[in-house]
């Protein structure tokens, strides 16, 4: 009878789920493959979900796991949502560090509904600016002009990644990528020992190299968490990435705040919060998916770069790779990392490769930019750039094209700011024609161009 009746509420509990509506690629079901308890959930606005626990014959609490999805066009803004309970209480949430888009919603005791909502930041999801307001043609002078895609007009974009500040990242890494002329993210863990327990802080025996590092300022370094062991509670989770922040920036003062966060894989965060509250608290960006690791236990990572490069080359995309620990009997050897890198330098010419924040900041610096046109005749111009973008925050210079009309010549082509500054220039095409590419930075300003005899 007992068998009898544990499949009569497997099977209303698997009909319950049945009847769900559509839930737009969001999987929920119990943490545990042997609970009994029947879970509703419904679809109640776009990034809101309801959900509802019946929990039989368990008295225990119950935990559900909630897969959002984080591709495509149902995609969840993973790092903006909450659970709350039926009164407003947020929950607490169990994630992964580098999968905060697959969530353990941990129900108290006599909890037993809770909704999943993905909040929108103070004013809002940014809703990116078109091609068309980052190009403009002047139909009098004949200029053409547009925003670059990337940098210095280069195809796509590379950043390589280098987690848990090993020490074979300033022995191996860092004099091969100067070698080469490559700039480097080091996502640090610069966490002091820790009382109680067995794990030696390795940056901070090597804290004189690492500030030496940043003050050069050839590398970027980013947050990998204080301690690389997750964060159980609010306090905890604040104090990991808190603490890290503040030590990057006592590293790196006078420069801009903006830095990559990665909580790091096999890691175990809990908190009420959004991800969204830590990453503007500390002026961060989510830096934790779309990588691919680089370590040799996957398996012909040299070969299988040169394929995702060419495919980043041609839809002119960011490619990201990562690294842990360079050398021999380690996670990458120096000559597969060597063989690695000489593939990016035969893409140099048409390959952007700067640390995450810079190519982060000119992505969005990109989607909040727009070019008008003030006044025009055939000698010359007014253009006004804009940019929604936080100055304090947002300082990489954006690239601008301009395609010359067949009477204009290069030479004689003079660009300059409100102050009468001259704006330099290189000679580059632009579908086919004479043009030059300059760097402007990333904030509103009116610029003029002139052509002289």
């Amino acid at each position: 009878m007992k068998a009898l009746a544990a499949l009569v509420l497997s099977l209303l509990a698997a009909a319950l789920h049945a009847q769900s509506p559509d839930l737009g690629g969001v999987k929920v079901a119990p943490a545990d493959p042997a609970s009994q308890a029947a879970i509703t959930a419904v679809l109640a606005a776009p990034f809101k979900l309801q959900i509802s626990v019946a929990p039989n014959s368990e008295a225990a609490p119950q935990t559900i796991r909630i897969d959002l999805p984080n591709s495509g066009p149902k995609a969840w803004p993973a790092a903006d949502v909450e659970v709350r309970d039926a009164s407003g209480k947020a929950l607490l949430v169990r994630r992964s560090g580098i999968e905060w888009f697959k969530l353990l919603v941990l129900l108290p005791a006599g909890v037993t509904s809770c909704v999943v909502e993905a909040i929108p930041p103070s004013g809002g999801w940014t809703k990116p600016t078109t091609e068309k307001d980052r190009t403009m043609q002047d139909p009098i002078s004949g200029v053409k002009m547009r925003i670059a895609k990337w940098h210095d007009g280069r195809d796509a974009a590379l950043s390589i990644r280098f987690d848990d500040s090993h020490p074979t990242h300033l022995s191996k890494a860092v004099p091969i990528l100067d070698s080469y002329g490559f700039r480097g993210t080091f996502m640090v863990n610069p966490g002091a020992s820790e009382p109680g327990s067995r794990h030696v802080s390795e940056f901070n025996q090597q804290r004189a190299a690492w500030e030496a590092l940043a003050k050069q300022g050839k590398h970027e370094l980013a947050n990998h968490s204080a301690h690389h062991r997750g964060g159980l509670g609010d306090v905890d989770m604040e104090a990991e990435i808190g603490e890290a922040a503040q030590a990057i920036w006592q590293m790196t003062p006078g420069r801009s705040r903006l830095t990559a966060l990665n909580l790091g894989g096999g890691t175990r965060w809990e908190t009420t919060r959004s991800l969204r509250y830590y990453l503007d608290k500390y002026h961060h960006f989510d830096a934790s998916e779309n990588s691919t690791g680089m370590d040799d236990s996957y398996g012909n990572r040299v070969e299988n770069f040169r394929r995702i490069l060419q495919q980043h080359l041609q839809r002119g995309l960011w490619c990201r790779i990562h690294y842990h620990y360079i050398g021999e009997g380690l996670s990458s050897t120096e000559a597969n990392f060597r063989a690695a890198m000489d593939i990016a330098k035969q893409h140099h010419a048409d390959l952007w490769i700067a640390g995450m924040a810079d190519i982060y900041k000119y992505l969005t610096e990109r989607d909040a930019a727009k070019l008008t046109l003030i006044k025009s005749d055939a000698q010359q111009l007014g253009f006004k750039l804009t940019c929604a973008t936080d100055a304090s925050l947002y300082d990489q210079p954006l690239t601008v094209e301009m395609a010359l009309p067949p009477a204009w010549k290069l030479p004689n082509v003079s660009i300059k700011n409100t102050q009468g500054t001259v704006i330099p220039a290189m000679p580059c095409k632009l579908e086919g024609a004479d043009a030059l590419r300059f760097d402007v930075p990333p904030r509103e300003a009116d610029y003029s161009v002139t052509v002289t005899p």
